[in-house]
């Protein structure tokens, strides 16, 4: 690192960094990489989350992806599953990970525990039944969704009702399943207490990510969540699979499917994890250039200063050309208006967001990098 003046991230000021908060990554890794056009010269920046993105964009071959996050427990989640990777075969990764089942992960936990770095080593003999349960379940938001498909769903709709919504239909059979069968009273009222902004930033995400939110949450979420169930198959939504029943089965997010694990374990060690924010990173003096960002939802967090300010950094590492993406999902944020030398694809990031199958962001943002 050199002497440079760092500039802190707003976001760690008033949220907590002491959870699991996301133990999966709920992205979706399929717009994103159609986004970014990634190529075998790119060197990638991504928020880390849980790794699973980062992981999945091994699949194009780009030369380096730097995963970073301000939560050194997301990145301990991000570490166990590059060693996972790289050190297991497919069907006892994917059960240590927690998409398959296994009664005893501790077991393919002894097989790579010496591979984990120290800290990473210790967080999770400190943590055990995070590696019993799956990693993928032990996050804030998945118990939040645990809670939501075992104990809500059932008091509106009864299982018949619940599978049904998660198979093969024509979009006008969906439309129809909609408003007939699953559109109830009790699915308005107890969607709407449940995704409330109050009950959301208690149970799911921390209250301090909706610092800069002016919009009905539950509103929002109810509208997003009426798109996913009529216009998206419903039956190819790993997300939707997930909320509803708690796990994946055969309806997998891009990293987890098999015809992609060996080339992500190929390419594994060209995920490099570091534990610190965006800015920091953009201060390195060992990273001279990146040509591809995802930068997650992480405006959602800050002002309309602190982001510009991210991009200034963002433009001393990057050429024309450079694509960034990320999301909005209560947030209007979009460093474009800012700057003239970003050109906002804003076609291109709409006709991607129709397809979302992590369907409650409102927008997806995707900008280029030109010429002064």
């Amino acid at each position: 690192m050199s002497e440079k003046q760092i500039v802190k991230s707003e976001v760690e000021d008033y949220a907590k960094f002491d959870l699991i908060r996301y133990a999966q990554v709920w992205e979706d890794a399929e717009i994103l990489i159609e986004a970014l056009q990634i190529n075998e010269k790119d060197n990638i920046l991504s928020i880390a989350s849980a790794g699973e993105n980062a992981m999945s964009m091994l699949i194009k071959n780009p030369n380096k992806v730097y995963a970073i996050d301000l939560n050194k427990n997301q990145m301990a989640c991000t570490e166990i599953k590059k060693i996972a990777y790289k050190y297991l075969e497919y069907e006892e990764c994917m059960q240590l990970i927690g998409v398959f089942e296994n009664n005893d992960r501790t077991k393919i936990y002894e097989k790579i525990k010496d591979k984990l770095t120290e800290n990473t080593r210790k967080y999770f003999e400190n943590n055990i039944e995070i590696i019993k349960q799956g990693i993928i379940h032990s996050g804030k938001f998945e118990k939040y969704f645990n809670i939501f498909g075992k104990k809500v769903l059932p008091l509106i709709h009864n299982k018949k009702t619940r599978e049904k919504l998660l198979e093969k239909k024509t979009r006008e059979e969906r439309i129809e399943f909609y408003n007939k069968k699953w559109n109830n009273l009790r699915w308005q009222l107890l969607f709407r207490i449940f995704f409330s902004k109050t009950v959301m930033g208690k149970l799911g995400r921390d209250k301090a990510f909706f610092r800069y939110v002016n919009v009905n949450v539950a509103q929002h979420i109810m509208e997003r969540t009426k798109y996913a169930i009529t216009e998206l198959d419903t039956s190819e939504n790993s997300y939707l699979h997930y909320i509803i029943n708690g796990k994946y089965e055969k309806v997998l997010p891009l990293a987890y499917r098999k015809e992609n694990f060996e080339i992500i374990k190929r390419n594994i060690d060209k995920l490099i994890l570091l534990s610190e924010s965006v800015e920091t990173f953009l201060e390195r003096d060992d990273v001279k250039y990146i040509s591809k960002y995802n930068l997650s939802d992480i405006f959602e967090y800050m002002d309309d200063s602190q982001m510009c300010k991210i991009f200034e950094k963002i433009f001393t590492k990057s050429k024309e050309g450079t694509r960034i993406a990320y999301w909005n999902m209560l947030a209007d944020k979009r460093a474009s208006k800012y700057f003239e030398n970003l050109e906002y694809k804003e076609k291109e990031a709409k006709e991607l967001l129709k397809k979302d199958k992590a369907f409650f962001y409102s927008n997806f943002i995707i900008e280029e990098i030109k010429m002064h």
